[in-house]
Parts: C-alpha cells; sequence; structure tokens
C-alpha cells in the first residue's frame, strides 16, 4: 500500500482548530474541550473506553501485537491576569487536532494500520499533573512505544524537528522564606535584613550552576516571583521567593539540590535570618528514544515530509516526560514560524498556521501506517 495516498483532511483541520480555540479551558476543568472530543469521535465510529470528567483514552483495536500510543494535552492557559480567560498559548488545540485528524484518517481509510492504536487526551499538562493521572488510569498499559507533537515557533512553519535524547529538562520548583527581626531601615544593626538576605542568596545561587556543577552538562536556576514589605524604610520580617531549576542529568539535579541547602546555611549564619526552603518536584527529562528518533526521520524522509536538522534542546519542562519513563517514546516539535519571527509559546499573540497541524497530522498517519516495521 501507498501510504503517501492516506492524506490529512486539511478542511477539517482548520475547523477542528477554529472550535478548539473557541472551547480554550484550565487544567483539570477541560469539561467543554472533553465533550467535544468525544463527541467528534464517536461521530467517527470510535467509542473510547475510558471517558472521565476531563480527558479520555481508547484503543482502535485491530488485533495487532503491538500497540502505539499517540498524546495529546487539551489544557489551555490563562490570557489575562485575573484569569478570567483562556487561550491555547501553548498551542495545545494543534495538538489535539492533529491527534484527531490522525483517528479520521485511520478510520476513513479502507486499509488499517499493522499496529494498534492508543489514543491518549490528556488533562492537565500545564500543571504537570495530566500524565500521572492518566497513567494511574490505565492509559499505558499494553502500550510498546508513544509519540507527541508539538507546535514550535523556532522552525519553520510546516517542517519537522526530531531530538534524539534528551528533548526537554526536568523541572522543578523552589520556594524560600526568609525570616528575621524587623526594623527601621535607618537601623539596620537592630534587626536582621530579609531584603539584603534574599538578594544575597539570588545572586549566589548562580554560583552553583556556573561552579558547583559540571560545566558541560546544562543546568538552570531562576527566580521569578519575590514578595515582602510594606513601607520604604522598613525591612521587613519576611520576605517569601520562588523560582525554578532546569536540569537534564541527575546528578546535576542533586549538585543543584545540595547547593542550594549549604547556601541557605550560609546566608542564615550570615545575617541571622532563618530560611525554610521546599523544592517540589515537577517534571522529568524528556529523552526521546534514539532508534525510534532516526526511524521517524527515515519515515519523513521516505514520505518527502520536510523537516530540518534539529538538536537544539529545550529547558522547558513537559509531563511527557512521565511516558517516557516507562516506555519508549519521542517528542517531536512542528514548525509554526510563519513569517520568520513567530510570537513565542506562552505569549499572547501566540498562534498555530493550519500547515502545522497539517504537517503533524500527516507525519503521525505515515508513522502509524509504518512502524510495524521499526519492531521487525
Amino acid at each position: 500500500m501507498d501510504v503517501k495516498r492516506i492524506q490529512p483532511d486539511a478542511g477539517l483541520a482548520e475547523r477542528l482548530m477554529n472550535d478548539l480555540a473557541l472551547l480554550a479551558e484550565p487544567s483539570f476543568k477541560e469539561y467543554k474541550t472533553t465533550e467535544y472530543i468525544v463527541a467528534f469521535l464517536k461521530k467517527t465510529g470510535i467509542n473510547p473506553s475510558h471517558i472521565f470528567e476531563t480527558g479520555c483514552y481508547g484503543t482502535l483495536d485491530f488485533g495487532a501485537e503491538k500497540t502505539v500510543a499517540f498524546r495529546s494535552d487539551i489544557d489551555a492557559l490563562p490570557a489575562n491576569p485575573d484569569k478570567t480567560e483562556y487561550k491555547h498559548l501553548c498551542g495545545h488545540h494543534h495538538n489535539m487536532t492533529a491527534l484527531l485528524l490522525l483517528l479520521e484518517a485511520v478510520q476513513r481509510s479502507e486499509v488499517k494500520p499493522k499496529v494498534n492504536i492508543r489514543y491518549i487526551f490528556q488533562p492537565a499538562e500545564e500543571i504537570v499533573s495530566g500524565a500521572k493521572f492518566m497513567i494511574e488510569k490505565g492509559c499505558l498499559d499494553g502500550v510498546d512505544c508513544i509519540f507527541a507533537a508539538h507546535a514550535e515557533n523556532e522552525i519553520p512553519m510546516g517542517k519537522l524537528g526530531v531530538k534524539s535524547g534528551p528533548c526537554m529538562a526536568g523541572s522543578h520548583h523552589i520556594a524560600l522564606t526568609f525570616t528575621g527581626k524587623a526594623t527601621h531601615a535607618a537601623m539596620p544593626h537592630l534587626g536582621n535584613d530579609v531584603i539584603t538576605a534574599a538578594a544575597d542568596y539570588i545572586t549566589k545561587a548562580q554560583m552553583i550552576v556556573s561552579r558547583l556543577k559540571d560545566p558541560i552538562l546544562p543546568g538552570l536556576i531562576s527566580f521569578g516571583s519575590i514578595h515582602g514589605g510594606s513601607a520604604d524604610n522598613i525591612i521587613p520580617d519576611k520576605i517569601e521567593l520562588k523560582g525554578t531549576f532546569r536540569y537534564f542529568h541527575s546528578e546535576v539535579k542533586d549538585t543543584i539540590e545540595k547547593g542550594m541547602e549549604s547556601l541557605a546555611s550560609g546566608i542564615e549564619e550570615l545575617y541571622g535570618v532563618k530560611i525554610e526552603i521546599d523544592i517540589k518536584d515537577g517534571t522529568h527529562p524528556v529523552i526521546n528514544d534514539p532508534a525510534l528518533a532516526a526511524f521517524i526521520c527515515d519515515i519523513a524522509d521516505e514520505n518527502s515530509l520536510p523537516r530540518v536538522p534539529f538538536d537544539k534542546a529545550s529547558l522547558g519542562g513537559e509531563d511527557f516526560s512521565e511516558y517516557v519513563r516507562l516506555v519508549k517514546g519521542v517528542f517531536v516539535w512542528t514548525g509554526a514560524n510563519e513569517h520568520g519571527n513567530h510570537p513565542p509559546l506562552h505569549s499572547g499573540d501566540f498562534y498555530v498556521p493550519t500547515p502545522t497541524v497539517v504537517a503533524s497530522a500527516d507525519m503521525w498517519i505515515k508513522l502509524a501506517y509504518s512502524i510495524d516495521r521499526y519492531f521487525g
């Protein structure tokens, strides 16, 4: 069979993208989005075996020995400070549409893939909780490998970017509370200057990644929130500091965590303050399976699907990592850069052109009909 003859429906792609964009909802509140997905699947003759309050999954069972999973996240991001409006500023409507187009094309075709297809519509990626939820509900049971696609503003529109090995970073959260004795700003010696202590901590934390870890291995510490104080002439008794750190290798994670604990002890002694530090796990690194990544590139080339050499890892986090810790998988980027200066992900102006989602769906179709060759 010439798999090139099975094509995604471009007109349907645009309609799905527009519909899903209008339904954008927050994590674990994707009620209308889930209803829309389930209704579309049933209209195409697919009945999901597992439908939750938000999210669903199921299997197109063709009696094959192997089962291949395709995952899409379904939640959106707040579009204003008070979180009363949500938009797909990370392009999850693209991810949903690409997977729906794959399923529609398989249903439409008289020839079926030689593998079973597990489809996963996952809630709550943006709060890195949805993958664990779906795994607990059994979405990976019997799955041999898994794939996901995501729009990328740095890649030309419609071209694929497939990276082997480390793809997205482990992302963990830091919260520190500095407490001391408040005092007049003109008499700092009579209290404990928690503001200066926090500022010193922020500055010295960068020495952890520049001097304590192996410089060959990537790592990053960033602080995005600092709160405290009520007047310009009062040194407060408490400062709250929040941030994140990123890594690809476990030894870097260990170095950063130990370094932050040691730094807190030193700052406490120097300034006479008390520091409570809370480090919470977010996501693990996304590590693309090298053999599967190479196979995807081969399939793309065989089917004349445009792609770019892509060896750039992202320090962004993705809970797709939870899946690839359990089964082999690949996270694929699809170019959304339409005019050479595309708005970045998570920005208010970010959008996904229709050719991007058509390219993703086309890749999934070609992969679904060829992946049996990978298993031999």
